[in-house]
């Protein structure tokens, strides 16, 4: 069942790390009052299902993945909640995820891939 994410109130925000990386700056975070998931306030920011389907699409049109491997590849991101639930996502781990599933499906590599990121 989907959250729909409340924020604490402002003096129940907790200090932690921006960033997963050791030494990274702390701010403080709001958290989930619902279901007590802390909420990605770094820069890296995570993006719709409309990106992630821009970003194949851009795939397709160089490589040739069929119509069917595009609606399996699409089935299973709308599926997972990193690209439906942008509460707590990071952008990085959504590339990780879709590269996975693109690379499983197409016959693209991993580097290729991540070309059309940015």
């Amino acid at each position: 069942m989907k959250c729909s994410h409340i924020d604490c109130s402002r003096d129940k925000r907790d200090w932690l790390n921006v960033n997963s990386h050791p030494g990274s700056d702390i701010k403080l975070h709001p958290w989930c009052k619902n279901c007590g998931i802390v909420k990605n306030i770094s820069d890296d920011k995570c993006y719709s299902i409309g990106f992630w389907m821009n970003v194949l699409s851009r795939i397709s049109n160089r490589y040739s993945i069929k119509q069917v491997q595009k609606r399996i590849i699409s089935k299973y991101l709308k599926s997972h909640d990193y690209f439906n639930d942008k509460y707590y996502v990071t952008g990085s781990s959504q590339q990780e995820i879709f590269k996975n599933i693109v690379s499983k499906y197409c016959c693209v590599n991993i580097k290729s891939i991540e070309s059309f990121f940015y």
